[in-house]
């Protein structure tokens, strides 16, 4: 199995006509109707050109090859964003987390907390029929995939941690939890979302 991480920053730069680029976006499909699938899916297919055309976030294509015809098997995407903690929930966690967290940051005034990194805004497998029939691409490979990108960045800039957030769904905090990521208990994201970290040296 070949898996080739392809920017779609420099696909855009390609020459190759948008239209063409939008359509292999387009063959990307989620697991199901639930909120955190529609999610993915919207970001590759309405979002993600956008993101790269005013340097928000970096998105990544996995593409592979079945029967000789290549497919997108699924896609990441990386900002380098710093997690930022409010003081009255950073005096909430226990003091382990506390501690090291701010091994990992700084304050920044009297109300916040800002942690250096860098966010997986998006992580999606491609659940379309060629892909599923290949098979070809694990959540732990997209991890790891995108794990190599962050240390790449990781090397000419530095950062401390990696973060991410996700919907309250069992199944996807067990599959973060599984992977070395740990919830900051009673703290969300301003969209509501649950969110996970990862100290970087644990990825290298």
């Amino acid at each position: 199995m070949a898996l080739n991480v392809i920017s779609l920053s420099k696909l855009l730069a390609s020459g190759q006509p948008e239209e063409d680029i939008e359509r292999l976006l387009f063959s990307f499909e989620s697991l199901s109707d639930n909120g955190a699938a529609e999610d993915i899916e919207l970001f590759l297919h309405k979002k993600a050109i956008q993101f790269e055309k005013v340097d928000l976030a970096r998105t990544y294509l996995v593409m592979s090859t079945f029967k000789d015809v290549p497919y997108l098997a699924g896609y990441f995407s990386i900002a380098n964003k710093p997690l930022i903690i409010q003081k009255k929930v950073y005096s909430k966690l226990s003091t382990s987390l506390q501690k090291k967290l701010m091994g990992f940051g700084h304050k920044t005034d009297q109300r916040n907390y800002e942690c250096k990194g860098y966010l997986i805004g998006q992580l999606g497998k491609n659940y379309s029929v060629q892909a599923q029939v290949a098979r070809q691409l694990s959540g732990k490979d997209l991890l790891e995939l995108a794990y190599r990108k962050i240390l790449e960045a990781h090397e000419i800039v530095g950062g401390r941690i990696v973060h991410l957030e996700c919907q309250d769904i069992p199944a996807l905090k067990k599959f973060y939890e599984g992977n070395g990521f740990r919830e900051i208990k009673d703290f969300e994201s301003p969209n509501g979302m649950c969110i996970f970290v990862k100290n970087i040296s644990a990825i290298q």
